[in-house]
């Protein structure tokens, strides 16, 4: 059959792309509104990153991560996730001495080495953004409301909000050593790596996908995490200005993050019609892990969402957003005309526009069919006795309308009618 694609990695032609970028164009977009400024961390990391920020039991660091030695003798992974590498970058760059608080976006490819399954790939694609140096609950709502509006943006209907907090280190120790008193009479059911977790970090039974192990660990669906004053009042000031601003949630759900450096608030936005993998992003604070990567005590919170889940998530609902047509194509009727139509298409991309001919010389119903596969909005077509005459015949495509226009005017007409759609 030939080389193909490495299992869990795709290839995204045209069509597909135009989904990606729409989403990253408004995921930028919004993270500019809300003050934060886009960064790009190296796909490569060293290992020790990962093992001090994700915690070495964990799955991603047991099982996960792409790990190997570099010609130089180096340990290093293709990163599994974003927020260890932009808290390096933010250390690295001294930027909790020459900003203070600090607001970072990305967007970029992730690496897990996971059986793929629907949703879940070796390389994935996130988007998602880090609120560096506040330990305010503000600062947790801002980031909740940019991730919700994001995904309602890129097309998600009625995402889920499942909102919850792990409590403070004092108070998850105090969970840990009352959720192992728990399960010790039932260690033996667990399977093998909880059993092997049970001492080192009895968390990971949480987030287990072994049936039996969720439910001895979610015991009567109620969270094992028990907050102290502190966190509890943190928790409350987050829900209640995510009620000021409208944003529904449910604190009721059960559910733990993952990773070692989660710390109070906690959150993860699912979407229906996906299956057991229906959380489109997730997020929440990790107040230690500035510290932990040798940096200051230092407040922060933030999110991830993957794109591949993001579009299974929203193509069932996507028809009419990618039913439009964009840009034009000049047509000719016979070959002699292609000088004349490479100086007009020529000329409108140096205007902004977008635009495509047939170089080939092929006849004029192959060019319109050629138009119509391209999803142009118009196809100018340019004859002999149009160009003697000075004019040009304009179709469009999505409306079905027919006009002409002077030739000298074709370019401004074009651009005109572009930016009134643009607008609409």
């Amino acid at each position: 059959m030939g080389l193909q694609a490495l299992r869990g990695t795709a290839d995204l032609l045209a069509e597909e792309l135009a989904r990606w970028n729409a989403i990253e164009q408004t995921a930028r977009g919004l993270a500019k509104r809300y003050g934060y400024q886009e960064i790009r961390t190296p796909i490569i990391e060293e290992s020790s990153l990962f093992l001090r920020s994700v915690g070495e039991t964990s799955n991603i660091v047991q099982k996960e991560m792409f790990r190997f030695t570099d010609r130089g003798g180096h340990d290093i992974v293709l990163r599994p996730e974003a927020t260890a590498a932009v808290v390096r970058a933010y250390l690295q760059h001294n930027l909790h001495k020459t900003q203070g608080f600090t607001k970072l976006c990305y967007i970029g490819p992730m690496f897990r080495a996971e059986r793929p399954q629907a949703g879940r790939f070796r390389q994935f694609h996130q988007f998602g953004v880090e609120a560096i140096g506040s330990s305010s609950p503000w600062v947790d709502a801002e980031v909740i409301a940019l991730c919700v509006e994001t995904l309602k943006a890129c097309g998600l209907r009625s995402p889920l909000l499942w909102l919850s907090s792990m409590g403070c280190r004092t108070d998850q120790a105090a969970s840990a050593r009352a959720l192992r008193e728990r399960l010790k009479s039932h260690r033996k059911e667990l399977c093998e790596d909880c059993q092997s977790r049970f001492d080192k970090n009895i968390f990971r039974v949480l987030d287990c996908n072994h049936q039996t192990c969720h439910q001895l660990a979610w015991k009567a669906n109620q969270s094992p995490f028990v907050l102290c004053k502190e966190c509890q009042e943190h928790f409350d000031h987050v829900r209640k200005a995510l009620e000021t601003i409208g944003i529904a949630f449910d604190d009721t759900k059960v559910f733990a993050r993952g990773l070692d450096y989660y710390t109070r608030t906690v959150f993860e936005v699912r979407a229906s019609g996906l299956g057991a993998q229906d959380a489109v992003a997730a997020g929440g604070r990790y107040d230690h892990l500035v510290e932990e990567l040798g940096g200051p005590a230092t407040g922060a919170v933030g999110f991830a969402a993957g794109i591949e889940r993001l579009i299974l998530a929203i193509r069932p609902s996507e028809s009419s957003a990618n039913s439009g047509r964009e840009g034009l194509y000049v047509a000719v009727a016979k070959p002699q005309l292609l000088v004349e139509a490479f100086r007009l298409v020529q000329t409108l991309r140096q205007q902004g526009l977008s635009a495509s001919m047939d170089y080939e010389g092929r006849s004029l119903k192959a060019q319109l069919r050629e138009a119509d596969k391209l999803r142009c909005h118009w196809v100018a077509i340019l004859g002999e006795t149009e160009l003697r005459e000075g004019k040009i015949s304009i179709k469009d495509l999505e409306q079905g309308q027919q006009q002409e226009v002077a030739l000298d005017r074709f370019v401004e007409e074009m651009a005109r009618q572009a930016t009134s759609i643009t607008s609409a």
